[in-house]
Formats: structure tokens, C-alpha cells, sequence
């Protein structure tokens, strides 16, 4: 199989929880960065969910080459 589709998203609220819970079961996915404009929320959720990169400007996470597709 090749490499995971690495998921950005854009929103650290409530139903991050159950995308979050969905991708570390996907053979397809994972989830890679949490996009939050508190920057706070933003690092919190990405070490509960075990994202590598943490941001308060969605543009910045669109413009990581690292992130493949991005949920809103």
C-alpha cells in the first residue's frame, strides 16, 4: 500500500472529534494538521490527535505542500 493521504483540517470543534476517531482507523488517511484561529485549541487538538503540525491561519495550512486534502 502506499503512503496515507495526509488530512488537514480547518476547525477544532465538536465533529473534529469523530474525523479524528474515523482517520486513525482509515488505511487510507491521517490525520497530519489542525488549522484553529486559537492557537491554544490548535496545538491541544493536534496532541490529542496525534497531528504533526499545529496552525492558527488556514492559508498556511493550504499552502503546506506536506497536506494532501483539507476538511472545513
Amino acid at each position: 500500500m502506499s503512503e496515507k493521504i495526509r488530512v488537514g483540517f480547518i476547525g477544532a470543534g465538536q465533529i473534529a472529534d469523530l474525523h479524528a476517531r474515523e482517520y486513525r482507523r482509515s488505511e487510507l488517511g491521517r490525520l497530519f494538521a489542525i488549522c484553529d484561529n486559537d492557537a491554544s485549541i490548535a496545538k491541544a487538538r493536534a496532541a490529542e490527535f496525534g497531528a504533526e503540525r499545529a496552525y492558527t491561519d488556514y492559508r498556511e495550512l493550504l499552502a503546506d505542500p506536506e497536506v494532501d486534502a483539507v476538511e472545513i
